[in-house]
């Protein structure tokens, strides 16, 4: 005749994640089972307790008692660890909207499975998290991958990591935010155009509209090469928040000089107001019938395509044919180019088209970018203008 053993399981009470408490046929008292995330392992105690009650409190005291000399840098409560924090900041960045990738970016890196922040730091306690910590985590990041992580894009884990903490320092739970391990970065200069390779691009550009090329099933035409051209003179980033966002109601066309005053919504620095070079003023007029007022709620460029991720990816591949025909795919270095290339371009021709007087500053306000990022990205590997040429060459007065 078989039965249950004494060790079977009678009553179990879960306490929270993790800690619970039962009882067996075996003994009268609660017994307390806890989860060691760190041996991977359930650790089980007597309570010495009859009462439930009592047995909970118990299993709590052992609970904290246990984690504490287990791993001191663990939580001891949920409301101080870092997953609690980690969760509070991707619910307010996705509240605050704004740009969806750098949401997404910063999401995945939150909740990656198997070496995200939260799968790494999750039960950490916020004021335990150090730049050791951090550095510990980055070679964990190594180590499960074929070859070793870009310092830039560690860099970002680690700016998450702070971003977390940030929010626990702003409730007092911190007295300071750790410093993030020292990582040596090498910039890569944005792929761009020189002149002449710009001059060629357009140039085979209205050959293809000219032509009526067709890719994939959409002829190309001028509205498509103006599309182009219209980065260069407005510094916009090709994208869906900006020029591919843009509505006429966006767009207010001023004179001396003869220029467009850009209303930008959710531009990657967030709104801003923009003022192009003059000839957009006549590559924007050439998108609608002359002598007529657009419909202020109509798309500017490839107002045909309601979706403006396929309006996108429809450009980037007609800019893709262009680049093939004129044989401009890659830069020198090997570097494929993109309809980013364009705004690259834009800023460096701004600034040898100015010899130099163009304001730094504001270039870098209007377009939504920084000096920094000017500097560090975009002009770094700048074509030299003739003007630099020759002012290397000059010679001091003779006295």
């Amino acid at each position: 005749m078989s039965g249950k053993s004494q060790n079977h399981i009678s009553k179990l009470k879960h306490i929270r994640s993790g800690l619970a408490i039962y009882q067996t046929g075996r003994s009268p008292y609660w017994y307390v089972r806890l989860w060691d995330p760190v041996a991977k392992k359930y650790v089980r105690r007597s309570s010495k307790e009859t009462s439930r009650i009592e047995a909970t409190e118990a299993a709590v005291e052992f609970a904290d008692s246990y984690r504490k000399k287990v791993d001191p840098s663990m939580a001891a409560a949920k409301d101080r660890s870092f997953e609690t924090y980690a969760r509070k900041l991707d619910a307010f960045n996705k509240a605050k909207g704004g740009n969806e990738r750098s949401y997404s970016d910063g999401h995945k890196i939150l909740f990656r499975e198997g070496d995200g922040l939260i799968s790494y730091f999750g039960k950490y306690d916020v004021g335990k998290i150090t730049a050791g910590e951090m550095r510990d985590y980055l070679v964990h990041l190594d180590s499960r991958r074929p070859k070793p992580l870009a310092n830039s894009t560690k860099a970002k884990q680690c700016m998450m990591v702070r971003s977390v903490l940030r929010l626990a320092f702003e409730d007092g739970l911190i007295d300071k935010l750790p410093e993030a391990p020292k990582l040596r970065t090498v910039d890569k200069p944005r792929v761009t155009f020189s002149e002449k390779d710009y001059k060629k691009l357009m140039t085979v550009a209205r050959k293809c509209a000219e032509r009526g090329d067709v890719v994939r099933g959409v002829k190309i035409t001028h509205k498509h090469v103006h599309l182009f051209a219209f980065i260069v003179h407005s510094f916009l980033r090709p994208t869906e928040k900006e020029l591919f966002g843009l509505r006429h109601g966006d767009v207010e066309v001023r004179s001396n000089p003869a220029h467009l005053v850009i209303d930008v919504h959710g531009g990657k620095t967030g709104f801003r107001k923009a003022a192009t070079l003059s000839f957009a003023v006549l590559l924007y007029k050439g998108t609608y019938m002359s002598m007529t007022t657009p419909d202020p709620d109509q798309y500017v460029f490839m107002p045909e395509y309601k979706n403006r991720a396929t309006a996108i990816a429809t450009a980037r591949r007609i800019f893709n044919h262009v680049l093939d025909q004129a044989g401009l795919k890659f830069d020198t270095n090997g570097n494929a180019r993109s309809p980013y290339s364009l705004r690259h371009f834009a800023f460096q021709a701004r600034l040898r088209g100015s010899k130099g007087q163009v304001n730094i500053y504001w270039l870098a306000q209007n377009a939504g970018t920084s000096v920094e990022q000017l500097e560090r990205f975009y002009l770094k590997n700048m074509e030299l203008s003739a003007q630099q040429v020759q002012n290397l060459q000059t010679l001091g007065d003779e006295g």
